[in-house]
């Protein structure tokens, strides 16, 4: 075999490669271009679900400027209703298996009118039961500074744990603590 043929028989299959990457590279590009848009409405559509949910009186939300801290406390997000009906406040927070991302509506007065977990990873049968609606009913009405406390609630700050799921609990807590300082940052600075 000549030096040629040798030299041949060795570029030429990654030159089919280095094609073979480009043209599909830029397939994935061309793709990317028309579904982004598509993927961030839906996206959008998604979170304004969500915020009906959590504020039902609201509407025509738009984003406002993170409080100062807030980001340090997991607030990824805080909307404002356009009526006035209050906000609603995103917050990732760290669970036992991964973030827990939660959403909570918060009226005019203070108070959470809803929860709405969007995202968990917790373990099945025990922390996933933050997302039932008897967990999240807890948080509804309460204000100020929440308490994480075992064996039935006392006071009116009080959230009652999940049997087996203290570390899911205590997420879901200190994410309504998070949301609720951020709307009282939030207010002062609308």
């Amino acid at each position: 075999m000549n030096e040629t043929n040798k030299q041949s028989s060795i570029f030429a299959p990654i030159a089919a490669l280095g094609l073979t990457c480009l043209i599909v590279t830029a397939l994935l590009a061309v793709t990317n271009f028309f579904t982004a848009p598509v993927i961030a409405e839906q996206s959008g559509n998604k979170a304004n679900a969500a915020r009906l949910l959590v504020l039902p009186e609201g509407d025509d939300f738009s984003l406002i400027d993170l409080p100062e801290g807030a980001a340090e406390s997991g607030v990824t997000e805080i909307a404002r209703a356009g009526n006035g009906a209050g906000y609603t406040v995103t917050v990732a927070t760290p669970g036992y298996h991964g973030d827990i991302t939660a959403m909570f509506g918060i009226g005019p007065d203070g108070k959470i009118s809803g929860v709405e977990v969007l995202e968990h990873t917790e373990t099945q049968g025990l922390g996933e039961r933050i997302a039932t609606p008897e967990f999240r009913q807890q948080f509804t009405g309460k204000s100020g500074v929440l308490n994480l406390v075992k064996g039935g609630a006392n006071t009116e700050q009080d959230i009652e744990t999940l049997a087996g799921a203290t570390v899911s609990s205590t997420a879901m807590t200190n994410a309504a603590n998070a949301a609720l300082a951020a709307y009282e940052q939030s207010k002062e600075v609308s």
